[in-house]
């Protein structure tokens, strides 16, 4: 089956990442596959609210914040689901009786939102220097009504889809992150173990590249700030 934009089936659209896009953040990243587009601007650690804190580790809030309109349930959803990603890799005793607030604005969504909230809030932690056990990366696949399965899906796709699946995995060797398994799971509709499983090879092999293009970003904003601080 041709895809709406041409693309192979296990090709990820054209990606674009920067840092440190918000000036009143502790840390920010803008991410975009495509033409889905998220922002997420990360604020703390900062002193939480008595009723909030806890006294051995930092609480984790996620705020997603819709394109268009107020928040819905399938939003709320969301940020459970990163919070949930998120609040166990984060090294959160080391900041006891602190909060770290994470907002995700999304611009534009054209499909595999919740991989692309998941990826730059990844960017966003690391730019405001918040300790993390390990990158996070995500992918999604959908598997089409013709039984193909396809990488990073428009929304367009999803529409079309029988189901559709995402998985977000920790940094390291291949090996490593096989025997930790996924961090996240999201998988939706009706499919097959072999379906699942094919999907869960593609996303795997999908978020190495995705770390790799993260890591080549991060490597060039510390060039650049190290130029700065050097001249």
């Amino acid at each position: 089956m041709s895809r709406p934009d041409r693309r192979e089936a296990s090709q990820l659209r054209a990606l674009n990442c920067s840092l440190g896009q918000l000036n009143r953040a502790d840390g920010s990243a803008q991410f975009s596959a495509g033409n889905t587009s998220v922002v997420s601007g990360v604020y703390g650690p900062v002193e939480a609210k008595v009723y909030e804190e806890k006294l051995d580790r930092a609480v984790v809030e996620v705020k997603f914040r819709p394109d268009i309109g107020a928040p819905t349930t399938k939003d709320k959803w969301m940020e459970s689901a990163v919070r949930s990603t998120f609040e166990r890799e984060i090294l959160t005793h080391l900041h006891p009786r602190t909060l770290v607030q994470i907002v995700i604005q999304l611009r534009e969504g054209d499909g595999s939102v919740d991989s692309a909230a998941i990826n730059v809030t990844s960017l966003a932690l690391v730019d405001a220097g918040i300790p993390l056990k390990c990158m996070i990366t995500a992918a999604t696949c959908a598997v089409l009504s013709d039984d193909t399965t396809v990488v990073d899906p428009t929304q367009e796709e999803i529409d079309a889809a029988r189901s559709t699946h995402t998985f977000a995995f920790a940094s390291g060797s291949p090996t490593e992150s096989n025997a930790r398994g996924p961090l996240y799971v999201d998988s939706r509709g009706e499919f097959t173990m072999d379906e699942y499983n094919h999907c869960y090879d593609l996303c795997a092999l999908a978020a190495e590249r995705v770390l790799a293009f993260m890591r080549t970003a991060i490597e060039g904003k510390v060039t650049k700030e190290a130029k700065i601080s050097a001249a």
